[in-house]
């Protein structure tokens, strides 16, 4: 089924709720908490040998 205001674009399935709003698998959710979490150490690590006072 194809909508005719959008040509070449098929018409989404009412039950499918879009690309932002299906969850995330769990290994893409663990991915991102273990990069943020890697970001966090390496900004703390940088600062501090910079000599910037966190606490």
């Amino acid at each position: 089924m194809t909508d005719p205001a959008k040509p070449g674009k098929k018409q989404r399935d009412p039950g499918d709720p879009g690309f932002w709003r299906r969850p995330l698998p769990s290994a893409a959710v663990w991915a991102i908490i273990a990069v943020a979490a890697v970001i966090v150490v390496v900004a703390v690590i940088v600062s501090l040998s910079l000599g910037v006072r966190l606490f």
